[in-house]
This record gives C-alpha cells, structure tokens and sequence, in this order.
C-alpha cells in the first residue's frame, strides 16, 4: 500500500508539473492582445472673466482647421488681460503660448509666449495680455498650445472686446436663474420671466419658458447639482449674448442607486439699464444609462429621462438590439441575457469632465444574429489611442469574444460639429467590409482590409442626392451645368453589392431626387415647359408629379403617384413616416406658395421587432424605453465590459477633401445643426431656430441681431451708362456703382446675362447672395449691414431696398425716379406676389 501510494503521488505529481510547463508555454505563445482604453491624460483650460468660470476648453493633439473651431467665445476686458486656469491632470506642461488669427485664420494678429505663470497643486494660473491689435467689437480666433514631451496641444476660443453686450452682468443673471431653480424658496422670483404655457409639461427632458413654473423649478424631481455649471459664452451682440450652461445632476433612484444626468441650459438675454430680458431659456436633461439592475424588466429596456429619438438597430430575429445613449453604445441580447457597454469614453467611477464631453457621435452600422455590432464613432475622441484628435473610427464588437476591434481611422481637421452636420449625410459599411462615406460633397469608398480608397461619386450638391434611412441606397443625379434644372437620368445604388439601376425622364421632362421613406425612393417630374428662369436669373423647377418608387427590386415598382390639377410641388420634407409637400402654383407672373398638403405611410413601423415607447411616473414624468417583442427578462442581465483588440499594425486612413462645394452652416446655441450650400435654406433655418449663418471663411453671413433702423443708404444712384434702361438693370447698375465699378449693366443683359451672373462676374471681392425664398424681415439684415437688396416687384420690374425702421422700409424705385416708403405689410405683399425673389452683397 506504502509503495502504491507513492507511486500515485509520483505520477500526480509529473503531470501536476506537465500541466503547468503546457500552460507556461501556451500563455508564452498565446499572449493576450486585448487591452483596456487608455484614460484621459489632456490638461483642461478654463477661461476667466474676473472671478467667473467661463468657457471650459479640450486639447486637440493635431493641428486643427482654425476657420471651423468657433465654439465659444471670451470677452477680453478693458485691461486686456485675459486670466486662465489649466487643470493638469498630472500631465507635464513645458510651454505655454498664444496667438490671435483672424476669424478665417489667414491672418496672424498677435502671437507670445507665456513666461510668467503659477503652478499649483495640479493648476497653472497665467495672466494673457493682449497686445493693443484689437479693433473693438471685431471677433478674432485665440489658439493657446501647450507643449508637453513631444506633444503640442491646442486649445481654440474666439475672443472680442466687446463695446456696450454686458457679458458680466448676462452671466450674473444666468447664474443666478440656475441657483433659483433649485431653490424652493427663490423660484418663484422666476415667474415674471415665464410666458404662455404651450409647453408639455409632462417631461423634464425638455422644459423652456413656455413650461410650467413647475417645471422649470424640477416639478418632483429630486436631485441635486453634482458638478459646478461652467457657462460658455456661444455669441455676443449689442442686442443679446447667448450662454450655455453645461452640468451634471445626481439623484437617488427607488431601488438606492445613484443616476446621473446631463443638463443643457441654453438662455438668450438682452441687457438694459433698467432691467435684464431672458429671451430664451431651454432645458434639456439625458440620463446616462448605467444598466442597473432595474434597466431591465419584462420585455422592455429602460432608458430613463431622455429624447424620444433613439439611435437603435436590432438583428433580424430581434434577439439582440444595440442602443446609443449620451455618447455610449450598450448591446442586450435577450437570449443569452446579458448588457454590455460597447463602447464608452466614461469610467465607471464617477463623472469626469474629459470623458463626459459630448463632442462626438455613435452610428450603428449593423447586428448580427449573434449580437455583434459593426458602428461608427465620429467626433473628438475623449481618451484612448486617439485621444484628442478628431476623426471617424469603424469599430466591430464580438459578442463571442466581448472584445472591441477598430477597423479604420480616418483623422479629420475640421470640429466635430462641422464634421457631423457633413458627415451625417452618408455612413454605410456592407457585408463585404468596405465603408462608404460622404465628405464635402464626394462619397468615398474604403476597403476596410486593404484599407484602399476610391472615389465614387465627386462634386455632389444638397439637391442632387438622397441616402435611404439606413444607408443603404444612396441615389444621386447627373447635371450638366445648373443642377437647379433637374436632370434626365437618376442613379440608385445598392451599397450592399454595388449593384446601381437608373431612373430615366421622360420625353420632355426633367427629374430630381427629394428624399427616401424609410427605404423607398421619392423624387419629382417637372415639364420642361414649366420650368421656369426670372428675369432675374433665378430657376423654379415646379413639380407636377412626385413618384415614390421601391429601389429593392430590379423592376423599380412605383408605390404611389402624387399629381393634383393647378398645383406643384417645389421641395418636400420626409419625418419618419410622413412627407410634406411644398406646393406653388403660377399667378400669371411668378411661382407663389400654396397651402401645404402630406403623404403618410401608415404601416410605418408594422412589423418591427423592437420599437420606441414611453413610461410615466410622478418622480421622473415621462421616460423612453425600447420595448423588444418576445422578450421576458425574469432577472437582471449580466453587465460586460468589453476590452480593446491590441492593433497589430496602423489603421488610419487620411482623406484629403476636394470638394469644392460651398457651406453655410447654421449654428444654434452654439452646435451645427443645418449644413447646406443654399443660403436662402440657412437663413430661413437660422431665423427660425434663433441662431446664426456662417459661411465657409467663418464670416456672418446673417444674424438676428441688426439695427432697430437704417437710415437711407446716401451712396445709391444709377450711373450714366444705364440711365435709360428698364428697372431691373438700372438696380443692379446702382448696386455696382455703389462699390465703384462702371460698367453697362443693360448691354450684358442683352447679351445673354443674368442679374445673378452679373453680380457674381463683376463682384470678385464680395460675397454675394441670392435670398431668393427669404422674407422681407431676414433680408433687412443685410441693409443694416450697408448693402442695399435688389428685390423683384414683377416679371420684368425690381427694386432696391435701401433703409428700415420698425414699421416700414425704404425703396428707391428707378422706374418711378424716387425714393419712398413702404410698410413692412405691403411691401411683404409687393414682394411676395412677385415671388420673394431677392439678391445682395457682403464684403469679405
């Protein structure tokens, strides 16, 4: 028995030692290749007016497009001293320094290096002077860089000494409106700030001046500010300053667990010296998904306190769907009921400023069928290999192996809000693994294993593409000139395979692309007979039918026509399942708006697995949930975190952008939200949305803010080489004079010219407009600016407008030989009936 037992202990002991040798071996051979993102290491800088935070700023580690980073904006005070706060971050800071550009960044204002400074328990405080170079009320760029090892990090700001905006005191009062909101006491002060409640006060989500008291004061909410609201100042007029207040509230949910919620507050405020006006006030609250263990129950997902428009995409059997919330990417599968935070720049401890900045966006490409997600992330990447660049990262999570692995990187130099107002048009990856991207008007494909790009489609504008709901066909029509004439030939791809059918026109006719219903084509007929061209030079393609065709099928089946006697459609706009139509019908002399008629699709979401709703309570109000078919969670789902696949070698692809396409971009509380090369679009988006235009060089194009009155520009008159021609030309002959060039507007007329190309010929060092679409109250704009506004009053009779005040404008008429006065009714009237066609002028 002694000899066997040894024996025994022996031979457990030879293969206890071959396990461990294999093991060795294999780990020696099989070495891990994932890897935890890499934390955020970036200093943060804090602007200072006095002792008030303003305008909390991120590095970016590569050099940025300077003319796009116009985010916020510091006033610089009378002593031009301009204080800052750098966070380290236990990150070396060697040098510090500065320089002031103009808004376009071509010309080099100022620049110093920063010697005297103090650095503290993980801040440096400085004191940058500004040279004596600013012109008061002129906006310049402020790029600050730090050198840290190797690493230059740049910081962008616009800067302005401000004459007669008060920024000190609209902050005050913004400050102090927040504090009151908390505050049981102090908010009822607040009343005589609130306007007719139109608001829904069945959510915080959204709450403004139009919300109950109730509401704004958090209504049953019970949380508390968990970070100190730093404002950031988006713009600063005479008339008003937009600030921005971005922060994080805490509270305790019924199970005891701690939420967290962003809040964006956006105040318009116009200061006098006898009281402040709050012209806008907006709220919006998102909860940050935690997947707690109440997030999940029955067969729904409880996303909490946030918009209703949820970026979601499920597999075909609805098994596993994928989620965008605040910036992150969580994946449930309902069969192996497990939640995973796909992708995250957030920690799981705490709330961190550098992970909880919101410049950057998630697109789900795709789930497969065993909940594995291919998604796009674009944006300024808060942290991890590509921390503080700004780019489009493709990214493929293996729900097998819960790992995430980057597929390509493509850097870009333009700010996130740019980039996503551009970008947003066209992102497409297909089973075969190539990208399809649109950037400034080109579609680009890229082999995501050879990492090869090609060019498909170049030179495209707004009006000559459509992209499906889900990428997956992009249609696009061939110009030869004018792309507002509409086309004869419409091409529809499959970017699943590449496979691409054409839509001809008919004999006679013209068509256009206008949009997609979810993953059917639409677009229009026009005759060419109707198409019609002003004497002005401006086109309206009118169209009598709208077709809305599914491209899925080789035979291209018309769904449904629309065509109604005595009325044309000219654009129309597609929400989910509905289209609108903007009809006109002819007058005898213009195309005039008519009433506005619809075309819903009311099977719409029949058939969706996995859909949008809403849950109620007295705490929270309402709350968006997904709610997945089938689905019946009997116990919490297990959490995973994903780790990063090691990249073996570099996946970054660089794009140089050619296009030639130019962009207004319509900026409200301070983010992008229209990108468009029609102005008349952009000014109309900016008016109603109070926010501003500005063009490619980061010149306003248009503001809301302009003169109560402008006096009759003095410097009007035709010169002698148009004396005796009809009004149309001597208006345009009296706007050139105007800025000194002679030339005879009446003989290029003859010659073929339009009003349009004559100004675009002739106006080299201006930027001209055509507001063709606009009203009379956005074009005064331009007048107080300086630049009078052709307008037409008939087929063949224009105007200029040459002053304003409250209740009329003034028009110099040619054709009568005088000056007067209209009131702004009639002359909406005057214009209107002939079609709102307008033209003007910037300088440069």
């Amino acid at each position: 028995m002694r000899k066997g037992t040894i024996k025994a202990a022996v031979l457990a002991a030879v293969f206890i030692g071959a396990v461990l040798i294999f093991g060795r071996f294999m780990n020696d051979t099989n070495e891990d290749l994932t890897t935890e993102m890499k934390e955020a290491t970036l200093p943060v800088i804090t602007m200072y007016q006095g002792d008030q935070e303003l305008n909390e700023l991120h590095g970016y580690v590569t050099e940025m497009d300077a003319a796009y980073m116009r985010d916020t904006i510091t006033p610089v005070g009378e002593d031009r001293k301009l204080p800052i706060v750098i966070q380290t971050n236990q990150t070396a800071v060697d040098t510090i320094s500065y320089e002031i550009r103009s808004l376009d960044a071509t010309r080099l204002i100022a620049n110093a290096d920063v010697t005297s400074y103090e650095e503290r328990s993980g801040k440096i405080t400085a004191d940058l002077q500004i040279q004596n170079l600013l012109e008061e009320g002129e906006e310049y760029l402020m790029i600050i860089r730090l050198g840290s090892g190797e690493r230059s990090i740049c910081y962008y700001t616009r800067i302005a000494e401000p004459v007669d905006c008060y920024v000190s005191e609209c902050v005050a009062f913004v400050k102090d409106f927040n504090d009151k909101t908390f505050n049981d006491e102090t908010s009822g002060t607040l009343a005589t700030y609130m306007e007719r409640t139109t608001g829904d006060n069945t959510t915080l989500q959204f709450v403004s001046l139009n919300s109950s008291l109730k509401q704004v004061s958090w209504a049953d909410f019970k949380g508390e500010r968990l970070t100190e609201p730093v404002p950031s100042i988006k713009e600063i007029t005479p008339t008003y300053n937009v600030i921005v207040l971005d922060y994080v509230v805490s509270s305790v949910n019924e199970s005891g667990q701690i939420e967290y919620y962003n809040i964006e507050e956006y105040y318009r405020v116009r200061y006098t010296t006898s009281r402040i006006y709050l012209l806008n006030f907006e709220r919006t609250m998102n909860q940050i998904f935690r997947g707690e263990n109440d997030s999940v129950y029955d067969q729904y997902i409880q996303l909490g306190i946030r918009e209703a428009n949820v970026e979601y995409k499920a597999n075909e059997a609805g098994t596993s769907v994928a989620f965008v919330q605040e910036g992150e990417l969580w994946g449930y599968n309902t069969v192996e009921n497990t939640l995973a935070k796909v992708f995250s720049f957030r920690g799981y401890e705490g709330i961190d400023s550098r992970e909880n900045y919101g410049e950057h966006d998630i697109k789900i490409v795709g789930v497969d069928e065993a909940g594995s997600v291919d998604y796009i992330v674009y944006g300024y990447m808060n942290r991890g290999i590509h921390e503080g660049e700004v780019g489009i990262a493709v990214y493929h999570y293996d729900s097998l192996a819960n790992t995430d692995e980057e597929l390509v990187f493509i850097p870009s130099d333009k700010s996130y809000e740019v980039m996503k107002s551009e970008l947003g048009q066209l992102m497409y990856v297909n089973e075969g693994g190539e990208l399809f991207l649109m950037l400034d008007g080109c579609v680009y494909g890229i082999d995501l294993n050879t990492l090869s790009v090609r060019e498909l489609v170049t030179n495209l504008s707004v009006q000559d593409f459509a992209v499906s709901a889900s990428n997956r066909y992009f249609a696009w029509m061939e110009t030869e000139g004018d792309s507002q004439m509409g086309s004869s030939v419409i091409h529809v791809m499959n970017l699943s395979d590449q496979s691409t059918q054409e839509i001809a026109a008919g004999t006679g006719e013209a068509i256009k692309p206008l949009g997609f219903m979810d993953e059917d084509f639409v677009y229009g007929i026009a005759r060419q007979s109707d198409i019609f061209e002003d004497a002005a030079g401006n086109v309206t393609f009118p169209m009598h039918q709208i077709r809305i065709v599914d491209v899925s099928t080789k035979d291209l089946i018309v769904q449904k026509t629309y065509e109604k006697s005595g009325y044309f459609v000219s654009s129309v706009s597609i929400e989910d399942y509905t289209m609108h139509l903007n009809r006109i019908q002819y007058n005898g002399t213009a195309y005039v708006p008519a009433d506005q008629d619809m075309i819903m699709n009311r099977e719409g979401d029949s058939g969706k697995l996995v859909n949008i709703a809403t849950s109620s309570s007295a705490e929270k109000e309402t709350q968006v949930q997904l709610t997945i078919a089938g689905a019946s969670a009997e116990k919490a789902p297990k959490l995973l975190t994903p780790k990063e696949t090691i990249l073996e070698e570099e996946r970054t692809v660089a794009i140089k952008e050619e296009g030639s396409t130019k962009h207004y971009y319509v900026y409200v509380k301070g983010n992008v939200v229209l990108a468009t090369d029609d102005v008349t679009e952009a000014v109309t988006a900016a008016n109603d949305s109070m926010g501003v235009v500005i063009g490619d060089n980061l010149q306003y194009v248009w503001k809301r803010s302009r003169k109560s009155a402008q006096p009759a520009l003095s410097d009007i008159a035709v010169g002698a080489e148009d004396a005796g021609a009809g009004s149309i030309a001597q208006c345009i002959n009296a706007m050139l004079e105007k800025e000194g060039i002679n030339i005879s507007v009446n003989a290029l007329i003859e010659g073929g010219e339009t009003p349009k190309s004559i100004l675009n010929n002739t106006m080299k060092d201006m930027q001209v407009l055509d507001l063709t679409g606009c009203n009379i109250e956005e074009v005064l704009y331009y007048v107080s600016c300086g630049s009078p506004v052709f307008s037409m009053t008939g087929s063949t009779d224009a105007v200029l407008i040459i002053g304003y005040d409250s209740n009329s404008v003034v028009i110099f008429d040619p054709a009568l030989g005088t000056t007067y006065r209209k009131t702004l009714t009639e002359a909406d009237e005057m214009f209107t009936a002939a079609g709102n066609v307008f033209f003007t002028y910037l300088v440069k």
